[in-house]
């Protein structure tokens, strides 16, 4: 079972309606479910767009490390998550 699942499991239905997931590992990683599309990136602040929101991650030497349709690995110095 994934993280995220065992997550899920002890949320019960409280974490089943959420079309994204963010999981923030101590302000140096970030993993992104949910992603739509990306608005912007750049190496101090980056933006996805999720289903309904907009998430903007802020920092420095913020850098991609995977991307696909729809998830987002990135590393640097993570000061603010924010779901607009």
């Amino acid at each position: 079972m994934s993280m995220m699942q065992e997550i899920e499991k002890l949320m019960g239905s409280a974490g089943a309606s959420a079309n994204y997931r963010i999981v923030n590992l101590g302000g140096t990683s970030l993993y992104i479910e949910g992603i739509k599309t990306v608005v912007s990136f750049g190496s101090e602040e980056m933006q996805f767009q999720l289903k309904k929101q907009l998430l903007v991650v802020s920092g420095t030497d913020l850098k991609v490390k995977y991307l696909d349709k729809t998830t987002c690995v990135m590393t640097g110095k993570i000061s603010s998550v924010v779901v607009k």
